[in-house]
């Protein structure tokens, strides 16, 4: 090998001088070629907002020196803007006028024409700004001898979106991304994302920064005794009660906020009406309580209805 090198070295060289001339001839002259180049809107009025997004890239036919091209395509330095100053609201067509080709630094580069099978048009409407919930996909679990005070707070608990009035107004809720968080045994401030994957490119949204604002305390259990136990609706009070009259209550949930409630923030009662819709003379009570407990048990469970003599 090296032999045949020692031999055809000034073949090979001026092969390569040849190679060299050639591409520096071809390099200058004028030639054509197709190009994907990526969009931008320009000159959209604040007042307006696109209803459907514009195309991503448009391929177009340039013209210029072939070592220009060849730059341009390799650094991808080129672009495409849609001028929309003075568009009406509603559906219009683009012209070519309204298409510029911009490529800094290659001046002698032109656009011959867009390579475009359909016609390219837009559609405007009044843009509007309209303030949404968040809706929380979030799975969180206290870990085992501790409890959630209450259901995770998103703060903030909505959003400020603007974009065109009738893509906006289809918009009820942005709902963040799926997550799990387990095993917790302290109050937390976790920041959490939103999921964008349905909403539109032309839809603008203000700010993504959230976060889930938990609450975790030790789990505890405290029995409350002698809570009564209310008759409630439309019923003659001398003929009928209800036996036994009162009942225990134990209740599961965080250690101080157990602290805190007493006999009056329990509310358990009976609707009269009940025992003839469920054709029975025994119920369970419904139970209201003033605070977000985990869990609790009514002792008895059941009561009866009865006919006062």
């Amino acid at each position: 090998m090296k032999e045949f090198f020692t031999k055809h070295s000034l073949k090979l060289l001026a092969l390569l001088c040849g190679c060299l001339i050639w591409f520096a001839v071809v390099s200058r002259e004028e030639t054509r070629t197709e190009i994907e180049l990526p969009v931008k809107i320009i000159n959209l009025q604040e007042n307006m907002a696109l209803i459907d997004p514009p195309p991503q890239t448009l391929t177009v036919q340039l013209e210029g020196k072939a070592i220009n091209l060849i730059n341009l395509k390799i650094n991808h330095s080129a672009s495409l803007e849609i001028d929309l100053k003075g568009m009406p609201l509603g559906k219009s067509r683009i012209v070519s006028d309204q298409i510029r080709f911009i490529s800094p630094g290659m001046p002698d580069i032109k656009m011959q024409r867009v390579k475009q099978t359909n016609q390219l048009n837009v559609e405007l409407d009044s843009r509007i700004e309209l303030k949404v919930p968040v809706l929380s996909k979030l799975d969180v679990q206290a870990a085992a001898g501790f409890t959630l005070l209450g259901a995770p707070e998103i703060k903030p608990d909505s959003v400020l979106i603007s974009g065109a009035r009738s893509a906006i107004a289809k918009i009820k809720y942005i709902p963040t991304k799926e997550m799990s968080i387990a095993n917790l045994k302290w109050s937390n401030s976790l920041p959490i994302e939103l999921d964008l994957s349905s909403l539109s490119s032309i839809v603008d949204i203000e700010d993504t920064s959230l976060f889930v604002q938990i609450q975790i305390e030790p789990l505890a259990r405290k029995i409350f005794s002698g809570i009564p136990v209310r008759l409630i609706g439309i019923y003659d009070k001398n003929f009928y009660s209800l036996s036994p009259s009162k009942a225990n209550v134990e209740i599961s949930g965080g250690r101080e906020l157990l602290s805190k409630i007493n006999e009056h923030d329990i509310n358990l009662y009976i609707e009269f009406s009940r025992f003839s819709i469920e054709n029975t003379d025994e119920l369970k009570p419904t139970i209201n309580i003033a605070y977000p407990v985990a869990n609790w048990q009514i002792i008895p469970d059941k009561f009866h209805l009865i006919e006062n003599e």
